[in-house]
């Protein structure tokens, strides 16, 4: 069995295997894993890289991480060559049944130790499918909620209108015979004046008031 060896292994079309591990190296080292994968299997992989400073391990952009995939049942044929910044992730899917080698390779300008936390998912294209399936579903029953609550606010916003007009028609209609009925009283009373003051001028000549 091969150090390094790392086997990750699917009970069902929709499992999925995540591994962490970490290790150190200097730049211009490489140091490989070997995983066995079959057809379909999605391997994501994320990377981060640490280098030393001062005896304490921190961030440095020029930092660059170089990831290598092979075919090892294939004569080591390389399917995937990237090079990452000191933070990053891969994906690949394996086209055929077999081993496969994970190779990588820190680069940096100064020879210093690399401490690099790498992260492994192995699962199914499948299960990926699944999972974009299932939140375009979701995204469709949401689009679907608020389209019923738009809708529900418009019916109350237009009831809240007709609401609105009708009080308004009617303030109106009050209003316009309030007018009325007082121009109306007005006549009246103006009328009752002039008759009461003829009265009056009428008594006040016959008496020889005036």
């Amino acid at each position: 069995m091969r150090p390094n060896r790392i086997l990750f292994w699917s009970s069902s079309l929709l499992a999925s295997v995540v591994r962490g591990l970490h290790f150190y190296l200097k730049p211009g080292e490489i140091k490989c894993f070997y995983e066995s994968l079959t057809v379909g299997n999605l391997l994501i992989g994320d990377i981060d890289g640490l280098i030393q400073k001062d005896g304490v391990y921190v961030d440095d952009p020029d930092l660059k991480i170089g990831i290598s995939l092979y075919e090892t049942f294939d004569d080591d044929h390389l399917v995937l060559n990237q090079h990452n910044h000191h933070n990053g992730d891969f994906t690949f899917t394996a086209l055929e049944t077999g081993e496969h080698k994970i190779c990588i390779n820190p680069v940096y300008p100064m020879d210093v130790s690399v401490q690099i936390f790498m992260e492994l998912d192995i699962g199914y294209v499948t299960a990926l499918d699944s999972r974009r399936k299932g939140d375009a579903q979701n995204l469709k029953e949401r689009a679907l909620q608020l389209t019923y609550r738009l809708e529900n606010i418009r019916k109350q916003q237009k009831r809240i209108r007709e609401t609105e007009a009708l009080f308004r028609d009617q303030s109106e209609t009050a209003n316009t015979k309030i007018i009325l009925w007082s121009i109306l009283q007005m006549i009246g009373l103006a009328v009752v004046c002039l008759f009461q003051l003829r009265y009056l001028k009428n008594i006040f000549v016959k008496e020889k008031i005036i």
